[in-house]
């Protein structure tokens, strides 16, 4: 009896021991420094929210926020070793709609975007705008569409790869216009881009953000954003619903996630100081100069919203018989 009583006290001991170490260790959090993932390449829209959220985050804490990008298929590997990290909030991911609503829709992913991770809080969305090569004569997505329509022009559509947000939104137009144009997939957004630069392919559907830089070249014509009002950082781009494409409404979100099982007051400790920074106005400003809408809100916002938005592509994907190619 006395052997079950010291054994009984010594695992008590070691819990609370453990459990005192957890907490401190989360009070104290961070007191080293602090991994991101960005799914992506180094230039992208999901890299300049990325590299913003992770600035300030390290001003914040006073600890070094280090950005990794770790890109390949559409996002999934990135995500894939974030999900396989410890809970401690020390490995955090930037999670998109693209690899954690859209390719999961869409075909097999090594991880489940509902059950793999823990949602933090989401940060932006990015509406995204319809680019296409100089070399077309249409001003407007109706005129495109004409042109892509008759028989001589074979033309094709670039996209950073299967299941990308740029992908399904190009799928989307193809359904509402019936465009015959041919997808080809890109290792990532920076090949895609250059080669409607160079006028290797005739449109491209991407983030507003990472078209910003290009707005007035003579390579490409933007001809449509797909925010409901048009965009502060280009108001000479007008709405998808201006083009005549009532409903096109396509943004996608970007947020903060960590692995499954991370304690629930270390999550809203990095909400709370996440939530903090997107309200100030310094902050909300460089989001717009960039093409993005502030959100915010609970970890339980953001978990409805990956939910939500991974039924509603689901949908879409079965009604348009979209297929992975």
């Amino acid at each position: 009896m006395k052997l079950l009583r010291l054994a009984t006290y010594s695992v008590t001991c070691i819990f609370l021991l453990l459990f005192t170490q957890l907490v401190s260790a989360q009070s104290n959090y961070p007191n080293r420094p602090v991994k991101l993932v960005i799914g992506f390449a180094p230039g992208g829209a999901n890299d300049i929210i990325g590299r913003l959220i992770a600035k300030e985050l390290s001003t914040l804490w006073s600890q070094p926020v280090v950005v990794e990008n770790r890109a390949g298929a559409n996002g999934a590997i990135g995500l894939q070793a974030v999900a396989s990290a410890p809970p401690d909030g020390y490995t955090l991911a930037l999670g998109t709609a693209g690899p954690m609503a859209m390719s999961p829709a869409l075909q097999q992913v090594s991880f489940d975007p509902v059950k793999d991770f823990t949602p933090i809080i989401n940060l932006i969305d990015s509406p995204h705008a319809l680019a296409i090569s100089s070399k077309i004569p249409a001003k407007t997505v109706l005129e495109f569409s004409n042109l892509a329509k008759l028989p001589s022009n074979k033309w094709s559509y670039s996209s950073p790869g299967i299941g990308n947000s740029g992908h399904l939104a190009m799928e989307l137009l193809k359904l509402q216009t019936s465009m015959p144009l041919q997808h080809i997939a890109y290792k990532g957004a920076a090949p895609a881009l250059a080669d409607l630069m160079a006028g290797h392919v005739d449109a491209y559907f991407t983030s507003s953000a990472a078209l910003v830089p290009h707005l007035n070249s003579s390579n490409i014509r933007i001809l449509a954003v797909t925010s409901n009002q048009r965009l502060s950082i280009m108001p000479q781009v007008p709405t998808m619903a201006e083009n005549g494409m009532q409903g096109f409404d396509f943004a996608v979100w970007s947020g903060l996630l960590g692995p499954h099982g991370m304690p629930s007051d270390l999550v809203q400790k990095i909400n709370a100081d996440a939530n903090r920074i997107l309200a100030n106005p310094e902050f909300v400003e460089q989001l717009k100069k960039n093409a993005m809408n502030v959100w915010g809100g609970t970890p339980q916002s953001f978990a409805n919203t990956i939910a939500n938005d991974l039924q509603k592509w689901k949908k879409i994907i079965k009604d348009g018989n979209i297929k992975a190619e």
